[in-house]
């Protein structure tokens, strides 16, 4: 019994390192980033609407770097509920904005971009379109951790032909860390779906 015992704690011990090399893996595929080039400045930066708190860090970060940047915020269109607030005379606070001044952003650099339901689809295309309008621009877009691959295949899918490629970077301030993601349930939760998410995302674009 003590022999059976002792294999059996054996054997686990050689698939945990196992099991976490292949989670690790699994989170590197979704964390992926790219550099941006000191030769080639961006002209606006913006985030995603998902990366919330952790996006506007890492965007007042760049904005410092190059203070005569554009920062493009990403909106959501309004939805029922917001509507129904309006019509109330309840003003919502514009809480990304005083978090992006608070940061150093002052207001005039700001520009609001529509961006429809505000998912990965509409800002993908909200940001193709404000490159259509404004030739040979560098992009830069912040997006959280765990959507990197994912939003980049978007953005590239709908980017129009003949401008600068654009730029994602990953916020370093997500939660998500692709080395111990699924010690976390909210993570682990995080991982799960985008993982789900890229997959539908490569069958329905294999290229």
């Amino acid at each position: 019994m003590v022999v059976i015992g002792a294999a059996i704690a054996a054997g686990a011990g050689a698939v945990t390192p196992v099991r976490h090399a292949l989670l690790r893996g699994a989170g590197r595929v979704l964390v992926v980033a790219d550099s941006i080039e000191p030769a080639h400045p961006p002209t606006l930066i913006a985030m995603d609407v998902e990366s919330g708190p952790a996006g506007a860090i890492a965007l007042s970060d760049l904005y410092r770097a190059q203070p005569t940047v554009a920062v493009g915020l990403l909106d959501r269109a309004f939805t029922t509920v917001d509507r129904e607030l309006e019509r109330r005379g309840v003003v919502v606070p514009d809480v990304l904005v005083e978090m992006l001044t608070q940061l150093g952003v002052p207001r005039s650099a700001v520009t609001r971009i529509p961006a429809g339901e505000g998912g990965t689809t509409d800002t993908a295309a909200a940001l193709a379109d404000w490159a259509r309008t404004h030739p040979a621009s560098h992009v830069v877009v912040v997006v959280g951790p765990s959507h990197g691959r994912r939003y980049r295949r978007a953005l590239s899918r709908v980017w129009p032909a003949g401008q600068p490629a654009p730029v994602v970077v990953t916020t370093p301030h997500g939660l998500f860390r692709a080395d111990d993601w699924w010690q976390s349930r909210t993570t682990l939760r995080e991982g799960l779906v985008e993982m789900e998410k890229l997959a539908l995302d490569y069958a329905r674009h294999p290229w």
